[in-house]
């Protein structure tokens, strides 16, 4: 049996270096034919090869492959992963009471394993932690398959992939979404369904991996040493009540325990998805000192907000023992979310991609969108970012045809008012510095005030805002205090601020009147520039005869200043439409700002770059159009290999090149990106070789909307160099030199070649 197991892992890492279609195949053949006791061997490696765990993260590409890069790829892996796949088949397999799998607390983000290990959890870890007897600290986790393998998808989202593998994952493209979201999709829906009476696939699996746990508290191990000693926590389970043990409750507990009613044999699955999800990606780390996530995690965190909203709010129609993990879901949620915004908006870069923390923290302040009987949400989607106005150019009203919030989340506001008013405040001086002669920008600050003015929400924030400033003995709300807690209140639960900043106060009023001022400023530079567009182009129309109009309307294309002021035309309303409503809700007058005045005002021009590296930008001294001209001199990202053909090339040879290149690429893509990927001195070789993998990006407005399109390009020949006039010399030059010293051009061509060998040689043995 040895020699059959050895020669088992033998063969699992020979499938490891298999492509991915041969290597799920080949898997799932492997999973049918193999015993229990075989499975049980080898499911770590196999997991800790998916995930990349001592591989550099990046595993079997699940946060690297989507449809638009490899289809094939996507598909076989989305099947082999999904939550009836053959993995979770694998998993299902291997449950059992005594077989566990041990999980380092060195893989979990420091603050979840630092609460590990000082005891400050909950009893569903107190189920799982492996505790050494002698130093009486926590070591690691004992897991069944299940949790080891769902722990280890998602702390897999925690592994800065972007820092580590620029080019093998597009962070700010929203468009490119890889196999790992649509499985974080697919994972939350089905463990943590929306529907009351949705039933947990499969049915047919052990329920006695999870036992019930007891009612009686477990006796505290006391620390004699250090405070990294275990401390096993008092506080109750997520299946039991608030109600003090007794003897009957205990004996009720272990009767429904050996009728197998517990609704933890039902439930466990869904507990340790809410657990691990919450846990590990709200309490992620994002200070000064650690690398700052990719947009993709920002986009499954907010699939996880939707789904926790979807799922907690089923609770009053749930009548089985999932009821009580519904109603824990938003607690759970609400103790996290507010330091992780805020440690996420204080760092994120001050561009487009903003709309991506933007939209997290609107999905989580707007419950009522994600109810079971409102089926219109979409899970997959980026929420309404991208929704554009209609064919006028004016943004639909956010009191039109929007129902009114319903009294019902009063109690959510409260408890989350907050993560509501803070938040804000915290964010307003960054939209203050935005270029708003930016389309995204501009949506951007139309997203956050729709939001806002939904009717009766800025009335409920008021009302919610003068009953926490009354608790916190506040006469009036313009005022800053320190929050000191003085018995249990309504407002325990909530996250405090060292100091709160009213958000229907002076200080915020005066930030609201800063903002509508510099909004109006953009928006007279952005008319300003559509006139002067609409000139030029009936100027140019006029310049034209008869005959060339006539051709001109039947055969060309819209011209690019026609696309531009089709794109550009839409942003005064939006902006006329948020500064009004910015008006309305915080009642502040709106200011009569003439062009004639911006200019008077105007201070000396800045030598200045939008993409500062310093902290702080003082807007007043920056004008809108100093920041659109300094955004105007970005560039798109195209592939070397495609630009223009250049002065000191030979046209005919580029071409002819470049078609070779491709076909090369085509032939031998896989085995370039190998040679791309390894470590040893071949990789460093081929690195200066050949073209190091990108992605491309370019502005499409064939849509009358300016679209930024991206494409990610892997390593790959470029064989383009070999046109230009200075190489063709050199070829010359080495072919005469032979002729002249051996009376064979050949030699002198191969010493040519030599001497650029060597050249290479010497630069990959210095990297």
């Amino acid at each position: 049996m040895a020699f059959y197991n050895e020669n088992l892992g033998n063969r699992i890492m020979e499938l490891f270096n298999y492509p991915i279609p041969d290597r799920c195949l080949e898997l799932t053949q492997l999973f049918e034919r193999c015993s229990l006791r075989e499975l049980q061997d080898i499911f770590p490696t196999i997991v800790q090869s998916v995930f990349g765990i001592g591989s550099g993260g990046l595993g079997w590409g699940l946060r690297a492959t989507t449809k638009e890069n490899s289809q094939m790829c996507f598909d076989i892996l989305h099947d082999f992963f999904s939550p009836m796949g053959s993995m979770l088949r694998l998993c299902y397999r291997l449950l059992n009471d005594a077989i566990k799998f041990e999980f380092s607390l060195d893989l979990l983000p420091h603050k979840v394993s630092e609460m590990i290990q000082s005891g400050q959890y909950s009893l569903f870890y107190a189920d799982l932690v492996n505790i050494d007897p002698f130093r009486r600290q926590v070591t690691s986790l004992l897991l069944n398959a299940f949790d080891y393998y769902m722990l280890h998808f998602v702390i897999h989202a925690t592994f800065p992939l972007h820092k580590m593998y620029p080019a093998a994952l597009q962070v700010h493209n929203e468009r490119m979404k890889t196999v790992y979201f649509f499985l974080t999709a697919e994972y939350l829906g089905t463990f943590l369904p929306d529907n009351p009476d949705a039933i947990v696939y499969p049915t047919n699996i052990c329920t006695s991996v999870k036992a019930p746990q007891p009612l009686q508290p477990v006796q505290p191990l006391q620390p004699q040493r250090s405070p990294k000693y275990l401390k096993i926590p008092t506080n109750t389970s997520l299946f039991q009540t608030d109600a003090p043990s007794t003897s009957a409750a205990a004996a009720a507990a272990v009767q429904a325990a050996r009728s197998c009613e517990s609704p933890r044999t039902h439930c466990w699955r869904t507990e340790s998805v809410l657990h691990f999800f919450v846990d590990t990606w709200l309490r992620y780390d994002i200070d000064e000192a650690r690398d700052l996530p990719s947009s993709e995690f920002i986009r499954v965190v907010r699939i996880l907000v939707k789904q926790v909203h979807t799922f907690a709010n089923s609770m009053h129609m749930d009548h089985t023992p999932m009821a009580i993990l519904r109603k824990l879901a938003h607690p759970m949620m609400k103790t996290r979310i507010y330091p992780f915004l805020k440690s996420i908006i204080g760092r994120w870069p001050l561009d487009s991609s903003l709309s991506v923390v933007l939209e997290l923290w609107l999905s989580y302040i707007q419950p009522w969108r994600y109810m079971f009987d409102l089926q219109n949400t979409n899970l997959y989607g980026g929420g309404n970012f991208n929704a554009v106005p209609s064919a006028s150019g004016m943004m639909p009203s956010s009191t039109g045809s929007e129902t009114s919030v319903s009294q019902r989340f009063s109690t959510f506001i409260a408890e989350n008012l907050v993560i509501y008013t803070q938040v804000f405040v915290y964010i307003l001086p960054r939209f203050e510095r935005l270029d708003f002669t930016s389309f995204r920008n501009v949506i951007m600050l139309h997203r956050l005030v729709k939001v806002f003015n939904q009717p009766n929400l800025p009335t409920m924030l008021c009302q919610a805002e003068q009953a926490y400033i009354c608790q916190l003995g506040i006469d009036s709300p313009r005022k800053h205090s320190v929050y000191s807690r003085h018995g249990k209140s309504e407002w325990d639960g909530m996250f405090h601020e060292e100091s709160y900043t009213p958000l229907f106060g002076s200080a915020v009023k005066c930030e609201i009147e800063q903002v509508i001022k510099t909004v109006c400023i953009s928006r007279l530079y952005v008319l300003q520039e559509i006139d002067s567009i609409r000139h030029d182009i009936v100027k140019q129309r006029k310049s034209h005869g008869f005959l060339r109009k006539m051709f001109a309307s039947l055969f060309e294309d819209v011209s690019p200043a026609e696309l531009k002021l089709q794109e550009i035309g839409k942003i005064p309303d939006i902006l006329d439409l948020a500064v009004r409503s910015l008006a309305n809700m915080f009642d502040v007058r709106l200011p009569e700002i003439t062009m004639e005045q911006v200019h008077d005002r105007s201070s000396p021009p800045l030598n200045f770059s939008a993409y500062d590296s310093s902290d702080y930008l003082d807007i007043a001294k920056v004008t809108p159009m100093q920041m659109q001209s300094n955004i105007a001199n970005l560039s798109a990202t195209i592939d070397p290999a495609t630009l223009p053909i250049q002065d000191y090339e030979v046209k005919f040879l580029v071409r002819f090149l470049h078609k070779i290149s491709c076909r090369l690429n085509e032939m031998f893509g896989e085995e370039i990106e190998t040679l791309w990927c390894r470590p040893d001195f071949v990789g460093k070789l081929a690195r200066q070789l050949l073209y190091p993998p990108m992605t491309q990006q370019w502005f499409d407005k064939s849509r009358g909307v300016s679209e930024l399109c991206e494409e990610r390009l892997p390593a790959r020949i470029c064989l383009r160099p070999l046109a230009s006039y200075k190489v063709l010399g050199l070829i010359i030059l080495s072919m005469l030199l032979g002729y002249s010293l051996w009376h064979a051009p050949i030699y002198g061509l191969l010493i040519f070649i030599l001497i650029f060998l060597l050249y290479i040689t010497l630069l990959a043995l210095c990297v």
